[in-house]
C-alpha cells in the first residue's frame, strides 16, 4: 500500500480574485468589466463571496481533516491606492490566519497571485517603473501585520503563466501581444520576486519560509522520430517550463543572454540563486509538442492533446506520470524541499476528481519512498471558482458552490481526500 509520513501536508488551494468578491480595486475587476474579455460574461464581483463567508469556508476544511491552506492577500484590497494601506484590510486577513492557526491548519500565503491594484496596472502593471520595489515594499507590509501567524509565503504564483497570458497571447489584462514585452514582463517579476524574498527575510528571519508557485508542465515531442519536434519540445520545455525555476536554483535563466540584460537598479538573473527556502510546483498536465511555422509567436512549437486520452472539461489531458518525473527532477535540481502548491482538474461532474486524486498522490507516494524530500499537497481547489477568463464554466472545487445561492456542498471527492488525509493510506 502506499502511504504518506505523519508530517506530510494535506492542504487545498484558493486566490483572492477567484473566490472574494467585493473588490473593486483590481486590474481583474475593471477588465472583466470589458466586453467579451470573460466568457460568459462573468465577473468577480462576487465569486464565492469568500470575503465575508471565510470562517463557513474554514469550517468546511476543518470537517475535512486538512492541515493547511493556501491562500493569497489581495494587494488592490490591501493597497487601493498608491502608499495607501487598509489597515481593516489587514485585520480581517489577520483573524482569518488566526483562526486557521487556532483550527490546526498550516496557511501560506501568496503575495501576488496574478492581480494588480488599478493604479499600478495604469502606471504599466510589471513593466511599471519601480514595479520590484512595490511588491517588496508591499511584501513588507504584508510580513508586518501578518508574519507572526504565517510562516510559508510564496512571492509570485506561475510568473511564466502570467507573462504569457497577459503580453503574448492577449488573454489578461493588460491583453497585450508582443514577444518582446512577454520576456520583459518574465524579467521584471524575477526581480520583484527577488525583492519580495529579501523583504520578508529582513523583517521576519530564516523563521519564514519562502519560495515560487512555478507552473511546471512536461513536454515531449508528437513525434519522437523527428528532430524539429525533439528541437521544439526542447525549447519550449526551457523557455516557458523552465527558465524562471531556473534562475531561483541556479542563476541562470536564459543561457549565455542572462549576462547581456540587466533589470531595475541594475537586477541580474544571477542574484536569482537561492532565493527559495522551499520549491512549489503547480502541476495539471502536459505538452505534446511539435514544429509548426504557424505558430511564431510561441517559439513555433504547437501544442496539442493526443487523440484517445482522458481530458478534463477544458480539453487537459490528464497524465499523472508527468507529476512523478517533474516531482523528481525539480528536487534534485532545486535542492530544497518541495510542495505541490497547485493539483487539480475541472470536472462539474465529480466522475473523474477522486481518480485524478488517488493517482497523483500515487506519484508523490512513489517519490517520497525513493527518498525524494515532498513535504504537502495543495489541491486546486477548495471552491468552485472564478477561472479567469474562463468565467464560472470551470468546477475545480472539492467543495460544490451554487453561486445563486452561495450554498456549498462537499463533492464524494472532497470526502475521499478528507479519508486519504485522515488515514495517510492511498485506497
Amino acid at each position: 500500500m502506499l502511504s504518506f509520513p505523519d508530517s506530510f501536508r494535506f492542504g487545498t488551494a484558493t486566490a483572492a480574485t477567484q473566490i472574494e468578491g467585493g473588490c473593486t480595486t483590481s486590474d481583474w475587476y475593471a477588465f472583466a468589466q470589458q466586453p467579451g474579455r470573460i466568457k460568459g460574461g462573468g465577473r468577480p464581483d462576487v465569486a464565492c463571496d469568500g470575503w465575508r463567508r471565510w470562517r463557513d469556508d474554514l469550517a468546511i476544511q476543518k470537517s475535512l481533516g486538512l492541515g493547511a491552506y493556501r491562500m493569497s492577500i489581495e494587494w488592490a484590497r490591501i493597497e487601493p491606492r498608491p502608499n495607501e494601506i487598509d489597515q481593516a484590510a489587514l485585520d480581517e486577513y489577520r483573524r482569518m490566519l488566526g483562526a486557521m492557526r487556532d483550527a490546526g491548519i498550516e496557511p501560506m500565503v501568496t503575495l501576488h497571485h496574478f492581480t494588480l491594484p488599478k493604479w499600478l496596472a495604469d502606471r504599466g502593471g510589471l513593466l511599471a517603473e519601480g514595479f520590484h520595489t512595490r511588491l517588496a515594499r508591499f511584501a513588507r507590509v504584508a510580513a508586518g501585520a501578518l508574519g507572526d501567524v504565517c510562516r510559508f509565503w510564496i512571492t509570485i504564483n506561475e510568473p511564466n503563466v502570467l507573462a504569457a497570458q497577459a503580453y503574448l497571447l492577449g488573454a489578461w489584462p493588460p491583453a497585450r501581444q508582443s514577444p518582446t514585452e512577454a520576456l520583459r514582463a518574465h524579467h521584471r517579476m524575477l526581480a520583484a520576486h527577488v525583492a519580495a524574498y529579501r523583504a520578508l527575510k529582513d523583517v521576519l528571519g530564516d523563521d519564514a519560509q519562502v519560495g515560487v508557485a512555478h507552473h511546471l508542465r512536461l513536454a515531449q515531442p508528437a513525434r519522437p522520430e523527428s528532430s524539429a519536434d525533439r528541437m521544439m519540445a526542447h525549447v519550449f520545455a526551457r523557455v516557458f517550463n523552465d527558465s524562471f525555476a531556473l534562475a531561483t536554483c541556479t542563476g541562470r535563466m536564459y543561457g549565455p543572454l542572462d549576462a547581456l540584460v540587466t533589470g531595475p537598479e541594475g537586477f541580474r538573473v544571477a542574484e536569482a540563486r537561492g532565493t527559495q527556502d522551499f520549491f512549489g510546483i503547480n502541476y495539471y498536465s502536459r505538452d505534446v509538442v511539435r514544429f509548426s511555422p504557424g505558430h511564431a509567436a510561441e517559439l513555433f512549437a504547437e501544442r496539442s492533446v493526443p487523440p484517445g486520452v482522458e481530458v478534463s472539461d477544458l480539453g487537459w489531458e490528464v497524465y499523472p506520470e508527468g507529476l512523478g518525473m517533474i516531482v523528481r527532477a525539480w528536487a534534485q535540481r532545486s535542492g530544497v524541499p518541495v510542495y505541490i502548491t497547485e493539483n487539480g482538474i475541472a470536472d462539474a461532474t465529480d466522475s473523474r476528481r477522486g481518480p485524478f486524486l488517488v493517482r497523483h498522490l500515487a506519484q508523490l507516494a512513489r517519490a517520497i519512498a525513493d527518498g525524494v524530500d515532498v513535504r504537502g499537497y495543495f489541491h486546486w481547489s477548495l471552491l468552485d471558482n472564478f477561472e479567469w477568463a474562463e468565467g464560472y464554466g470551470p468546477r475545480f472545487g472539492l467543495v460544490e458552490v451554487d453561486y445563486a445561492t452561495q450554498d456549498r456542498r462537499i463533492r464524494d471527492s472532497g470526502h475521499l481526500y478528507a479519508k486519504i488525509a485522515r488515514e495517510r493510506v492511498l485506497p
